[in-house]
């Protein structure tokens, strides 16, 4: 029921890093500022506008660069209480903790390794909602006792997070991956 094809991914973007630009985070465009400084480059979230602060502001590997290691950062300040969150919640499945790694995918929001006890979540998670995110965790917590999308892991998935199909189509309609 994908009515938005035309979306384009934001990891298929053209950005040019440039102020006035457009990024997502959690869900929300912000306006992106850059400004000169001689301090340490740096990102920070002010209002409703994404501050990039860098030593030269004409460089657009170096902006891109600085705007990835933010991203990395709130993907780890985010993604950490989701996931200890599906963890408790995924506790009657299965006991255990998995090692968290955050990867830029280009086809997929997450995956797991039962057999290494790693869980990915995609960078990209973090310019969704907050929901989706805590849908994926949860979706790749239960893959550990269910590694296949049979009726075992829906009615898991159904058991712990009732309204999993919103946040499932949001993702696919709206942060087409």
């Amino acid at each position: 029921m994908n009515f938005n094809q035309n979306i384009i991914p934001e990891h298929k973007k053209a950005y040019r890093y440039e102020t006035g630009e457009k990024h997502k985070y959690l869900g929300c465009y912000y306006p992106l500022s850059i400004i000169s400084t001689k301090e340490e480059p740096h990102v920070t979230l002010q209002g409703s506008n994404i501050v990039l602060y860098t030593d030269d502001s004409k460089d657009r590997k170096e902006n891109a660069f600085i705007l990835d290691m933010w991203y990395r950062e709130k993907a780890r300040e985010v993604f950490v209480p989701i996931l200890a969150d599906a963890v408790v919640k995924a506790a009657p499945y299965k006991k255990m903790l998995p090692k968290l790694r955050i990867y830029r995918m280009l086809d997929r929001w997450g995956s797991c390794s039962p057999k290494s006890k790693i869980l990915i979540l995609n960078l990209e998670l973090i310019k969704v909602p907050k929901p989706c995110i805590e849908y994926i965790a949860l979706h790749e917590m239960i893959h550990f006792r269910y590694p296949s999308h049979d009726m075992g892991f829906y009615a898991a998935l159904s058991n712990l997070m009732p309204d999993w199909k919103k946040w499932e189509d949001l993702l696919n309609d709206k942060y087409p991956i």
